[in-house]
C-alpha cells in the first residue's frame, strides 16, 4: 500500500469526525489549537478498529443497542444506590457462570465482558472460551435471563441473523 493510500484510510472523514467529536466532548468545545494536531496524530497512529468486521447494518444495530446500555447503567446505579442507603445491607452477592449461547469468540465477547464492568453492581471475573463468570452485587432470579438478553443484543452487532439461529 502506498503512503498516500495508507494516509487516506487513516484520515477518513468518519474517523476524523469521530475523533473531533470525542475531543469536543473531552475539552468542552475548547482548545482546538491543541485539538486539531492531537486529532491528526491520533488518526494516523491509532490502529484500525474492529468496526470493519461488523456486519454492514451494524450501525443501525448499535443505535438500537444504545438505549439498552443506558438503561442497564441507570438501573444498576439506582439499585446500588438503594442498597447503599439501606440501614441494613441485605446483599445477595454471587458469582454467575454464563455459558455462551450465540456470541462467537472474538470482539463481541470482549465487548460484553467490558460492558458488564460498566454496569454498577456487576463485574466480569473471567472471560473463558466456553463461559463468562460475572460477580453480581445483588443476585435476583432474573439476572441470568438479563445476561442472556444482553448477549443476544450484542450478538446482533457482530453476527448475521442466520448465524443467530
Amino acid at each position: 500500500m502506498s503512503n498516500v493510500a495508507w494516509a487516506a484510510t487513516r484520515l477518513s472523514p468518519l474517523r476524523l469526525a469521530g475523533l473531533a467529536l470525542l475531543w469536543w466532548a473531552l475539552a468542552g468545545g475548547n482548545a482546538w489549537a491543541w485539538g486539531v494536531p492531537v486529532i491528526l496524530v491520533t488518526a494516523l497512529t491509532m490502529p484500525r478498529s474492529g468496526l470493519s468486521r461488523l456486519r454492514p447494518l451494524a450501525f443501525l444495530a448499535f443505535l438500537a443497542f444504545c438505549p439498552l446500555a443506558l438503561w442497564l447503567a441507570l438501573r444498576g446505579g439506582v439499585q446500588v444506590a438503594l442498597l447503599a442507603c439501606r440501614p441494613r445491607l441485605t446483599l445477595n452477592t454471587a458469582l454467575i457462570d454464563h455459558p455462551w449461547h450465540c456470541l462467537p469468540e472474538g470482539p463481541g465477547r470482549l465487548f460484553m465482558a467490558s460492558l458488564i464492568n460498566l454496569i454498577p453492581g456487576t463485574l466480569t471475573v473471567r472471560l473463558a472460551p466456553d463461559r463468562l463468570v460475572v460477580h453480581v452485587l445483588h443476585l435476583t432470579p432474573a439476572t441470568p435471563r438479563h445476561l442472556a438478553t444482553l448477549e443476544r443484543r450484542i450478538a446482533r452487532l457482530h453476527v448475521t441473523e442466520k448465524e443467530l439461529d
